[in-house]
């Protein structure tokens, strides 16, 4: 399956001749750059904090303060993005904007490290305003930089470029953290990340995209009772979005209520070392990339529901097995990160798909600001009450209760997409939506 790589970027790489060719080999070349700030900054930046001794809530607040900032700007996101009207160019500045908080982040860990975690969590909380403003434009600018019909095998490549060059990075970082002495190791991290994320960024600011007719915004003003329904509309439109929204946040409970005490987990309860940490997430990395060819395959087949339902019963069940290890049964880690690699590729495909094929094409900012919202409530809040909870009792307990949420999950999508797997079946295929094309969401550029 490797071999398909080579293959599919050849034609790409050497000579391109349309605008087509010309976006996917800069898409290839922002994917891999970005691989390698994804295997340093965003692995190692909750391992530093843990590092400067810094409390289980205040690393939790690595994700819930910028989830915090988000829910503020996310809906008026929407609105200026529509205003844009060239949306590389814009996306691409806030992006940059998001790198250069990377040197001041080294600078500030070299700070009493009773200090030091607050400033690092509060300057990282502020890449939040750029990086929404830019991943709201994304959406629009990947639809419009590749065809329809060659998006697909484009996403699955580029996705699995991505968890490719992920893993060799997070596995390089690793050796590198434990074989420089402090604070030269991480000094050097931030350095390679700050130079790939600039590069990565010129890469993406040469996509060939069509101007935009901005939108004007409304003269009328309007009763408060209007603006909440309009606000409102995409969860009521009868599109699938609600149906996604519900399913999407029980599965986001379980991931994000043990997003701030995992680096607390391995460095503390498991006293593992930076290069045992690398070595396990480069193994989930290259889990990831086989998912890849997989689940772009089965996408097809299967469909994005049936599909998200097993990948969030498959990573429920590692979080299970995480939650059962101890110093002398690190072996449930590795089982757990080669399945939550392998099904997370499959949250991926289903998720971006699922949600440009719910939301009308010429509204895409306003579902993608709300999809932002919604997805940052939980962000916020589930982090801080998962760190809250494991103090009170054990990190163990916050897995399995993750691992349920996610079991739960999966019984939504079951239930709630019955209704629509019917009408497929009697719709004639014209009618039929077509496959499109994440982020981690949270993740994400």
């Amino acid at each position: 399956m490797l071999s398909q790589i080579p293959i599919a970027l050849r034609s790409v790489v050497i000579r391109p001749m349309t605008r087509a060719d010309r976006n996917v080999r800069r898409l290839m070349a922002f994917t891999a750059l970005f691989g390698v700030v994804n295997g340093g900054v965003i692995t190692f930046l909750p391992v530093l904090l843990a590092r400067l001794g810094a409390p289980v809530v205040v690393i939790s607040l690595l994700t819930s303060l910028p989830a915090l900032l988000t829910i503020g700007i996310a809906l008026p996101a929407g609105a200026i993005v529509a205003r844009w009207r060239d949306m590389t160019r814009s996306s691409a500045l806030c992006f940059y904007a998001l790198r250069l908080a990377y040197p001041p982040i080294a600078l500030a860990m070299l700070l009493d490290p009773a200090i030091a975690p607050y400033l690092i969590v509060m300057i990282w909380a502020l890449t939040s305003i750029p990086g929404t403003l830019g991943n709201t434009a994304f959406y629009d600018v990947l639809a419009d930089a590749v065809p329809p019909q060659r998006r697909a095998i484009i996403n699955g490549v580029r996705w699995a470029l991505l968890g490719m060059v992920s893993a060799a990075s997070v596995s390089s970082f690793g050796q590198l953290l434990v074989r420089l002495a402090w604070p030269a190791n991480y000094l050097t991290l931030f350095g390679i990340c700050f130079v790939a994320g600039l590069t990565s960024t010129l890469a993406y600011s040469r996509l060939e995209v069509p101007l935009r007719e901005p939108q004007s915004p409304p003269r009328e003003r309007t009763t408060l009772r209007k603006r909440l329904s309009a606000l409102s509309h995409p969860l009521r439109a009868g599109t699938g979005f609600g149906a996604y929204s519900v399913i999407t946040f029980a599965m986001r409970l379980g991931l994000f209520l043990p997003a701030g005490i995992f680096s607390v987990f391995l460095v503390r309860q498991l006293q593992v070392s930076d290069a045992w940490i690398g070595g396990r997430t480069t193994l989930e990395h290259s889990a990831l990339t086989l998912g890849y060819f997989f689940w772009g395959r089965m996408a097809g087949r299967m469909g994005q529901a049936r599909m998200l339902g097993i990948a969030v019963t498959a990573i429920g069940v590692a979080f299970l097995l995480m939650a059962n290890a101890t110093v002398n049964t690190l072996w449930l880690v590795l089982v757990a990160a080669l399945i939550t690699g392998f099904f997370a590729s499959a949250l991926d495909v289903s998720l971006f798909e699922w949600l440009l094929e719910v939301m009308p094409q010429g509204e895409r900012p306003r579902y993608v600001a709300m999809n932002t919202l919604l997805m940052n409530l939980v962000a916020f809040a589930v982090p801080i009450a998962g760190a809250a909870l494991a103090e009170r009792t054990s990190i163990s307990l916050v897995l399995q209760l993750a691992g349920g949420c996610l079991f739960g999950s999966a019984l939504l999508t079951y239930l709630l997409t019955r209704p629509r797997r019917r009408a497929r079946h009697i719709m004639p295929d014209t009618m039929q939506a077509q496959p499109l094309e994440l982020v981690l969401e949270i993740e994400q550029i």
